[in-house]
């Protein structure tokens, strides 16, 4: 027996980390999904719809392409692992060798509108950044260096979310704008707005606390943070202030790190349940 449809958009994008962008194009795009409609026409998805979404994940995660998905479900086969992500991020270190803006600005706004901004991140956009600073070519810093003035371009275009938890960030270390706005697409993957303040002082949030109007605060860190940087800012922090990034884990290890801390900000929302996970309906 179907279950019944009760859950709009916003609280399918909660429940599975797919933001509603993404679940249209899989509905209009592949016939992956069928939601049911309400007298209005808003989309209304049962228990069985998210269920299955889970199941587009599983084989996301497994490497298979979004349009290979839908014959998969009907008949699971072994598949090569990864094979998906790689093949993506190959397109995208071909366009950006070749300069072509256009073709690469094109597969950017594709795989973001097919595909988790988590999965995407970790599977295609980190590698492929890694693959271009290891280019062994005359003109490896112009390549490398326009392909990111592009990602920053195409990334920041799509932050269009105007609802939802506000999170600030704040880059802490020796870390780069990119890194933000990176946090933000994820963040905005998880249904929540933000507010970049940059490589602000933490010593002058605490001025700012009423004016800044945030749900919580998102600290991403860089290297060369000593253990007096911590003991320094600690009565800075706000309540709801997360810490991110992979240098977290020797920070914790040597004792200075003692608040909520995930290499990536939907890590956070998965292990501390964190109020950012949170979407209005």
């Amino acid at each position: 027996m179907a279950s019944e449809p009760k859950y709009p958009i916003r609280e399918v994008s909660r429940l599975t980390g797919i933001n509603p962008v993404t679940l249209r194009a899989w509905q209009r795009r592949y016939g992956l999904l069928k939601p049911a409609r309400t007298d209005k026409g808003h989309r209304l998805y049962s228990e069985q719809d998210i269920a299955l979404i889970r199941q587009i994940l599983h084989w996301l995660e497994q490497g298979v392409s979004i349009g290979q998905v839908k014959g998969l479900l009907d008949n699971p086969a072994p598949v090569v692992d990864g094979s998906n992500w790689e093949q993506a991020r190959s397109r995208l270190l071909e366009s950006a060798c070749r300069l072509n803006i256009n073709r690469l600005e094109s597969e950017l706004l594709e795989l973001a509108s097919l595909y988790p901004a988590e999965l995407l991140l970790r599977r295609v956009i980190e590698p492929w950044l890694v693959a271009l600073g290891q280019l062994v070519r005359p003109d490896a810093l112009l390549i490398e260096h326009s392909a990111r003035a592009l990602l920053t371009r195409t990334f920041y275009s799509l932050l269009t979310i105007r609802s939802g938890p506000r999170l600030a960030l704040l880059r802490a270390g020796q870390l780069g704008e990119l890194h933000s706005l990176l946090a933000q697409f994820e963040l905005q993957g998880l249904e929540c707005r933000s507010l970049d303040l940059g490589a602000a002082d933490p010593a002058q949030l605490p001025l700012a606390a009423d004016r800044l109007q945030v749900d919580g605060l998102v600290v991403l860190l860089g290297a060369g943070l000593g253990q007096g940087w911590f003991v320094q800012h600690q009565a800075n922090w706000p309540s709801a202030c997360f810490f991110v990034g992979e240098l977290g884990l020797v920070y914790q290890q040597q004792g200075w790190l003692n608040r909520p801390f995930a290499v990536s900000v939907s890590e956070i929302a998965r292990k501390y349940d964190a109020t950012f996970g949170v979407v209005s309906n």
